[in-house]
């Protein structure tokens, strides 16, 4: 069977290179599920997990967003931010996700609205990234 070639990358850093059997994306318009073969793409991605299945494992990402390119076989995700799930502490992301919805609540302008909700879509992103790790690498496609 055919793989593809994935290369997920933030400004910072290569954050990883290789070969997949599927990838699972956070897109604009809600999961975007690429297989080998995938016809060329070119998407905007939203805060959430990326998931990478490489036979009967599953790795997980956080990406608050970025877009994602596809031509021949070849993945480019290029994120504003991009975090492995075993990089992620998992208290800190808990401290983030109660602090976004603090502000949320005490929100008084369109703007502070906005940045505490990018705040919290981030949080949850990085929290279901670390999730998918503790229910084990099988059965996570919902």
């Amino acid at each position: 069977m055919a793989s593809l070639a994935v290369d997920i990358m933030s400004p910072e850093r290569l954050v990883l290179q290789t070969q997949a059997d599927s990838v699972v994306v956070p897109a604009a318009d809600g999961e975007l599920g690429i297989l080998p073969n995938h016809a060329p793409l070119l998407a905007q991605l939203e805060p959430g997990t990326i998931r990478l299945r490489r036979g009967e494992n599953v790795e997980f990402f956080a990406v608050s967003g970025g877009f994602m390119e596809v031509i021949n076989n070849h993945i480019s995700i290029f994120a504003e931010t991009a975090e492995m799930a075993q990089e992620i502490d998992l208290e800190r992301a808990r401290l983030a996700a109660e602090r976004a919805k603090a502000k949320l609540k005490a929100a008084k302008t369109d703007v502070d609205l906005a940045q505490a909700e990018a705040a919290l879509r981030r949080a949850v992103a990085r929290l279901r990234a670390t999730e998918g790790i503790r229910r084990g690498q099988k059965a996570v496609y919902r």
